[in-house]
């Protein structure tokens, strides 16, 4: 009889909202006709699809080594930026309306993975969730770094 993972449940959470946020990705590029938007849709599915990738092998394998990276990783004290791109330009420009969904996505997983983080009965358990808000903390940075141009 195997033993069950405890962090298991938490992991399934954490692939269901990576795996919704790459369909979200993946159907909006098929439907976007400018070609920045469906490129940026594109890159953001790609990180994305990494991180269902890697939850899966955390899965497989444990968490030991992303507990290892968490502690490599430099997490600033800055506040996350959550200001929207261009709010004027919102219902005008279909890039910047992309860009702010998106970026409102990341958001939210970021505060979900913190909230869980902070809420976690184990240490273990919320050491996971702060590395899963770095990477999307990593994700946020990189939208804003496209959408910047727009």
């Amino acid at each position: 009889m195997s033993r069950k993972n405890p962090l298991d449940q938490l992991l399934n959470m954490a692939l269901a909202l990576s795996t919704r946020h790459f369909e979200y990705y993946m159907k909006t590029a098929e439907n976007v006709e400018t070609p920045q938007v469906k490129a940026l849709l594109l890159v953001l599915a790609e990180t994305e699809s990494n991180l269902i990738a890697h939850i899966r092998h955390m899965m497989v394998t444990g968490v030991l080594d992303e507990i290892e990276a968490m502690g490599r990783v430099e997490v600033s004290d800055d506040p996350l930026d959550a200001s929207l791109f261009a709010p004027e330009r919102i219902d005008t420009d279909p890039r910047i309306f992309v860009c702010n969904k998106a970026l409102l996505q990341e958001v939210k997983g970021y505060t979900f993975y913190l909230s869980i983080a902070a809420r976690a009965k184990t240490e273990l358990a919320s050491r996971l969730f702060e590395y899963l808000a770095y990477i999307k903390s990593q994700q946020i940075e990189q939208i804003r770094n496209v959408c910047i141009t727009f």
